[in-house]
């Protein structure tokens, strides 16, 4: 991708050429000395270099890969972790990301796993060998050159003798990519931890699926934890191998020379092996076939009812206010999955988590979605207003509001129409035919009892096109009234009743709102569910509404899936400081009261940065 506007023509006198990738923490650039080498930069966003916790962090980075030499990592050639925006710069290595490869060109098999396996074994070799732990092992921090694959980005690698450093109360890693004791006891991660996530990325690089994929973040750690992998088309020998790598004890788990012994066995010719797959029924659709894998996930058990006929399922997470983002609480530490790892990559290439959206092409600009039809993206990074719980006069200089769908847009006002998509507001039961609500076993409706409102139920596709067809009409009226853009609310709801819903049915029923929404010439919003936004662009959404992603360190993974074209809402003052400091200058950030009641009312808070 070609460089923006603001970014620094040069640093520490390597002059930048293009960027290769950006994430939470930082961007990476493709920069170049007077002699003509090419280097990878990377740069730490501004915001973080005056966080003192985080410039330790990056100076353990810059430590730990000057310390790792080898054919298959890429080496420091310079750094200043000191300046004033810290930066480090290595050898660019011209090749995409593992996670690329298999996006494109489909699993690696024959000569070319082979290769990648045991060059990741002689990567990971020359990492410990200066007694360090990469623990963040994943298709995205692995470059396939022409020579073999390239291990990248120390972010969160520490010496096995020293106390590792962690972002205050909080874990870093990458969920599916994580092993059991980076969830349990993160301080005391070895060189087995490394061999865990070695054997999750030899299962995706050779089936193009995880191992561990859970609907959430949530869901995937408790599946690292407690459950077997999922190694469905993962053919011997590998098959053997990943099931040794992927032991939830370190101590069972085979050491670093041993895998290299037992990965020599693969076939170096590209004659395909005989895999061992499940079947999947007949007529079983493919988004119906990765359901299946993630209801995998460990259920969660429906609450007492609260009167005859009616289920107040607990969901997952807990919260208040109207469209409060619920917060995943278990496991047995906070899970945060952050932006900290950036891979030095071609333009164009994406991440694991997320890539630039096509459709996120600039502030109020014109973009053509997948379906053909033109829509107006909202401003950047401009005052706006959240009134879903009422309408009322914006302040002066507001520029985007979001308003429910019953209420008018606002004059001259970028306007976003809330619905209410996956749950039936509270009394609005009779509006919509029973079966269409979720029924537990007992046929008692499930209920999101922290909204009083039932849970609809998108099971099946006979069922979303109806649910779709109501909600459709409710858009209709919206375009009618002159908004711009559409909020479908409650994306997340799969993650809070993983025991009825799983996420691809929630995909589909986005796709039918969004295909019906670019229709009558209106954007789209992803409205949370941060575990979807690497589908943002198939499920056809053009922007992000977020709610307490500072709160929860999400902002900086939406900003990068959407190229900033972001609303951030925040309920607390907690939750806005950190908005502000880290996203105030490239996000358009909020804060309203829980209730976001109207202006006038008792409670009312409104804030911008």
């Amino acid at each position: 991708m070609s460089l923006s506007l603001g970014d620094p023509e040069s640093v520490g006198g390597y002059a930048l050429v293009d960027r290769l990738g950006s994430g939470g923490m930082g961007i990476v650039y493709l920069g170049s000395s007077d002699s003509g080498r090419q280097v990878a930069v990377k740069v730490v966003h501004a915001q973080y270099a005056q966080d003192e916790e985080f410039r330790t962090r990056f100076r353990q980075e810059v430590a730990a890969a000057r310390r790792v030499s080898g054919a298959f990592t890429a080496p420091v050639v310079d750094a200043d972790p000191d300046a004033e925006q810290p930066w480090m710069a290595t050898l660019y290595v011209p090749g995409r990301t593992l996670s690329d490869a298999v996006a494109q060109d489909g699993p690696l098999h024959g000569r070319a796993l082979r290769v990648l396996a045991l060059g990741l074994v002689e990567a990971l070799r020359d990492i410990h060998r200066v007694g360090m732990v990469h623990r963040d092992l994943k298709p995205s921090n692995i470059l396939i050159a022409e020579d073999g694959p390239r291990v990248i980005d120390f972010g969160i690698s520490h010496a096995v003798d020293n106390e590792a450093l962690t972002m205050t109360g909080r874990l870093i890693g990458t969920p599916p990519f994580m092993s059991p004791e980076q969830f349990a006891a993160p301080r005391e991660v070895t060189g087995a931890s490394d061999v865990f996530s070695l054997g999750s990325v030899l299962v995706y690089a050779a089936t193009g699926n995880r191992p561990f994929d859970g609907s959430s973040p949530y869901l995937t750690g408790y599946q690292v934890m407690y459950e077997a992998p999922d190694l469905n088309g993962v053919a011997e020998p590998l098959r053997s191998i990943a099931e040794r790598c992927l032991d939830k004890d370190p101590a069972a788990r085979p050491g670093l020379d041993e895998v290299r012994r037992m990965l020599r066995e693969l076939p170096a010719s590209d004659v395909p092996s005989v895999v061992s797959v499940v079947p999947v029924a007949p007529g079983v659709s493919d988004s119906a076939e990765a359901d299946r894998r993630a209801s995998r996930a460990h259920p969660v058990a429906p609450g007492p009812a609260a009167d005859e006929g009616r289920t107040e399922a607990v969901p997952t997470r807990t919260g208040h206010g109207p469209r409060r983002r619920r917060v995943l609480i278990g496991i047995a530490a906070v899970l945060a999955v952050t932006g900290v790892s950036i891979a030095a990559m071609r333009a164009g290439s994406h991440q694991d988590d997320a890539s630039p959206s096509p459709t996120a092409s600039g502030s109020g600009t014109t973009a053509v979605p997948a379906s053909g039809a033109a829509v107006t993206l909202p401003p950047k990074h401009v005052p706006w207003d959240y009134q879903i719980g009422g309408a009322y006069a914006p302040a002066a200089g507001v520029r985007v509001v979001s308003r429910d769908h019953d209420s008018e847009p606002v004059p001259g006002v970028y306007s976003i129409c809330n619905i209410n998509a996956f749950q039936v507001q509270a009394g609005a039961e009779r509006e919509w035919d029973s079966d269409l609500m979720l029924h537990d076993a007992k046929a008692s409706v499930v209920y999101d009892k922290a909204w009083d409102e039932a849970i609809l139920d998108i099971r099946t596709d006979a069922k979303r096109q109806r649910i779709a067809a109501k909600l459709n009409s409710w858009i209709d009226e919206c375009a009618a009234k002159g908004y711009k853009a559409v909020e479908p609310d409650n994306y997340d709801t799969f993650t809070r009743y993983p025991q009825y819903l799983k996420s691809g049915q929630a995909e589909a029923l986005m796709k039918l709102l969004s295909a019906h929404a670019h229709h009558k010439g209106l954007a789209i919003a992803q409205k949370n569910a941060l575990e979807l936004v690497s589908d943002r662009t198939s499920v056809g959404l053009d922007f992000a509404m977020v709610e307490e992603c500072a709160e929860w360190n999400e902002c900086g993974e939406f900003a990068e899936a959407f190229g900033d074209n972001v609303l951030v809402v925040e309920y607390t003052a907690k939750g806005m400081a950190k908005a502000c400091s880290g996203w105030g200058s490239s996000l358009s950030v909020v804060r309203r009261d829980e209730e976001v009641v109207p202006k006038g009312s008792s409670g009312y808070v409104h804030k911008t940065c």
